[in-house]
């Protein structure tokens, strides 16, 4: 479970002619999907592995059932080869792989004696990866043709543009099966994938062109609704509508505009605001393109959003291609109103596409700190874990301080134990240069998470020893001290003694831990997420030497109401509670629901503090290439070794963060004028409001859908804020 791949080495026992190797599975129930390759290798010496295929993409054979519960046996009998040694490695399609029996068929005896020609490999996970890479670029480019070819099918064309598509068809289906290796760690897994790609995906260009569609065409779109490739304009649009944005000052919102190059050719897109007080580089509004790459379902998604630079703000549409361009209005010392322009769009060719725009500045003005605390296991106090390098921390930094990120998280390096006499008494003070440096990277913070990730030992001393408490004591102790004199105070050191226990052992350890250090230093913070399906399972010891509750939100959905109601009595008892997510996936979440509502959620249960796991973890590899990550990936952000790129998965949590700030504000108004002005107009009506606003966003239609794919209602958020926002005006007055 949660092992991608998975490596399966049989000894033969001597080296043996083999003919063929079966696999048999079964899927369809329980979460279990069919694996997605079965990469077979044999080896003489169990050094050098020679490739014998894939036995979930032998042409000729018979696919597993698309639907319900089945067995199956994948297998081929069409080997002349080889070996002692036969490794069968399994990358499967979700968390789980399954296997019933594996089968080696012998073969004639004077194979023994021949060369092995194929492709070989001192290095199963290189070659998995490597294998995966070429295999995913020929899926993606097999997919993609194959719509293309529907689509010329469907269409109503002239024989010349028929014949023209094609053979452009044949041409790029001609060159699918030599697609060469590609070099893991430079390769880009961004659309189109090379010149075979780019022919596939321009057929529908021209036959866009052929309907009768203009060279370009624009047409706004809800910021958080899922894209295609090739998506073209609606069908029934009169025109491309009004891009409309609305921000209080100092804080950060966005919208969303979808072009189409309806051409057999790449085209290049300048734009030009008019009539508007900022252009694209303006202190106010800010242009990104948003990149199409492909993931490892081979998903495509436009999700990475990469600043638009250069002075003539221009972008490229590949041909047959969509583009989305995203902005991000950040109004700072403009006066409340509404200020329209046009934003002009001119293609290479000299079409143009006018697109009304208009920026909102509604009254009020945003904290410098937001009120829900947020954080997402960044660890930015290491050199090189997950995907952070010490070449792209301090552009992660830089993109979290933007994001308004005041909970940062270290990891237990950060707070060494020292060494500890006959008594438990600390004779050996700690280093404290790790801690002062991810302090120093963080100025300010709200609150300082680690994980301690709590040992069998401190230092020297195990926990069954009568000195442990004492030796906790200590460290706990040292540990405050040299924090408050950085102007740390207690309270903002928090603690994950262990992280999700669901097990008695575990709950022993967080208690053992956790009593030695408040009766050390009771002033410091314990932050637990335990995550029992039925939370009643924790120890009640657990639950009470925890400061800090984190919910983890998969589980509020799956357990629903009980599980939810358990947590509020805690809190009515005044336990702290957060909420964190920690769901993988993350290009196929929706940043509507998954990111953006989390904010809510929190304002629904009382929480006080947002987390997901983990703006790092980018499962192996270059978030720029899923086709090469051999684990789940979970970072929201775009990472390479030397960078760090937002994505609308990101501005959904800043949303989020900001809905959660409007909700505060208004009730802090209501509260105000209730002891102050009770007959105030408009206060009845804020009050009803702030009964409602949760279950009117949490409660709309598909908003306990976390995928992001489907089609759905994305509204309800902004409409909810933006009534708060009439509201606050109205009670300022």
């Amino acid at each position: 479970m949660n092992a991608a791949p998975v490596t399966i080495v049989i000894d033969l026992g001597s080296i043996q002619p083999i003919a063929g190797v079966s696999f048999s599975t079964a899927a369809g129930t329980a979460g279990v999907l069919w694996p997605r390759s079965i990469f077979v290798m044999v080896s003489d010496d169990g050094r050098r592995f020679f490739s014998a295929g894939d036995l979930a993409a032998l042409p000729g054979k018979a696919d597993p059932p698309s639907a319900g519960y089945a067995a199956f046996r994948f297998v081929t009998g069409d080997l002349t080869m080889h070996g002692r040694y036969v490794a069968v490695i399994v990358d499967p399609t979700g968390p789980f792989t399954f296997c019933d029996e594996i089968e080696v068929f012998a073969g004639d005896p004077a194979w023994l004696g021949s060369t092995l020609t194929a492709d070989s490999t001192t290095d199963l996970q290189k070659f998995f990866v490597e294998a995966h890479m070429r295999l995913s670029i020929q899926r993606r480019l097999s997919a993609d043709l194959e719509k293309a070819r529907a689509a010329l099918e469907a269409s109503q064309v002239s024989a010349a543009v028929r014949a023209f598509s094609e053979h452009e068809l044949d041409i790029a289906g001609s060159q699918i099966g030599a697609v060469p290796l590609q070099p893991s760690d430079s390769f880009r897994a961004v659309l189109p994938l090379n010149a075979a790609h780019a022919r596939i995906l321009a057929v529908h260009g021209l036959l866009r062109q052929a309907s009768g569609l203009p060279s370009l065409s624009a047409w706004v779109v809800n910021p958080w609704d899922f894209v295609r490739p090739v998506d073209g304009p609606p069908a029934a649009a009169a025109g491309p509508g009004t891009l409309t944005i609305a921000a209080m000052a100092a804080e950060t919102r966005s919208g969303a505009l979808n072009f189409s190059n309806s051409t057999g050719r790449p085209m290049t897109v300048a734009l030009r605001l008019s009539g508007l007080p900022d252009g694209p580089q303006g202190s106010a509004l800010h242009l990104y393109e948003a990149v199409w790459t492909d993931t490892r379902e081979l998903i495509p998604v436009a999700d990475a959003l990469v600043p638009l630079l250069d002075g003539t703000a221009s972008f490229n549409i590949p041909a047959g291609m969509a583009r989305q361009i995203w902005f991000s209005f950040t109004p700072t010392d403009r006066a409340p109103g509404t200020s329209r322009g046009v934003l002009e769009a001119t293609a290479d060719d000299g079409f143009r596409v006018n697109v009304p725009m208009e920026l909102k500045v509604l009254s009020g003005r945003f904290p410098d700190r937001s009120r829900l605390h947020l954080g997402g296991w960044d660890y930015t106090d290491a050199e090189k874990i997950y995907g952070l390098t010490a070449t792209n921390r301090e552009a992660l930094i830089q993109q979290l301080r933007r994001l308004k990120v005041d909970s940062p998280w270290a990891t237990s390096s950060v707070l060494p134990s020292g060494s500890y006499d006959a008594l438990g008494r600390l004779n050996v003070l700690p280093d404290t240069s790790r801690f002062d440096r991810w302090v120093s990277r963080w100025p300010g913070a709200s609150r300082y998470l680690v994980f301690v990730n709590a040992p069998e030992t401190l230092g020297n001393v195990e926990v069954t020893d009568s000195r442990f408490p004492t030796a906790v004591g200590q460290w706990i102790k040292f540990w405050v001290a040299h924090a408050s004199a950085l102007g740390i105070q207690p309270s903002q050191l928090m603690l994950l003694l262990v992280d999700e226990p669901r097990s008695a052992g575990q709950d022993e350890r967080v208690v053992t831990w956790g009593r030695a250090i408040k009766a050390g230093e009771p002033g410091v913070r314990i932050w637990e997420d335990p995550t029992y399906a039925d939370p009643a399972g924790s120890r009640p010891q657990l639950l009470d030497v925890s400061d800090i509750l984190a919910m983890k939100r998969s589980l509020m959905l799956q357990q629903g109401g009980p599980y939810v109601d358990f947590f509020r009595q805690r809190r009515a008892r005044g336990q702290a509670l957060d909420v964190y997510g920690a769901a993988g996936a993350p290009r196929l979440l929706d940043p509507y629901t998954y990111y953006r509502l989390q904010a809510w959620v929190c304002a629904d249960v009382g929480a006080g503090g947002s987390f997901f796991w983990s703006f790092v973890d980018d499962a192996g590899g270059s978030s720029w290439n899923e086709y090469a990550t051999t684990a789940t990936l979970y970072s929201p952000f775009f990472l390479s070794s030397d960078s760090v790129t937002s994505s609308k998965h990101v501005e959904a949590i800043r949303e989020g963060v900001e809905d959660f700030e409007y909700l505060a504000m208004l009730r802090d108004r209501v509260d105000e004028l209730g002891r102050n002005d009770p007959n105030h107009a408009g206060l009845s009506e804020a009050r009803a409001l702030l009964d409602n606003a949760v279950t009117l966003v949490l409660q709309a239609p598909g908003a306990a859908d976390m995928q992001w794919v489907p089609d759905k209602d994305r509204s309800a958020a902004d409409r909810v804020r933006l009534a708060v926002a009439d509201l606050l005006d109205v009670l300022r007055r």
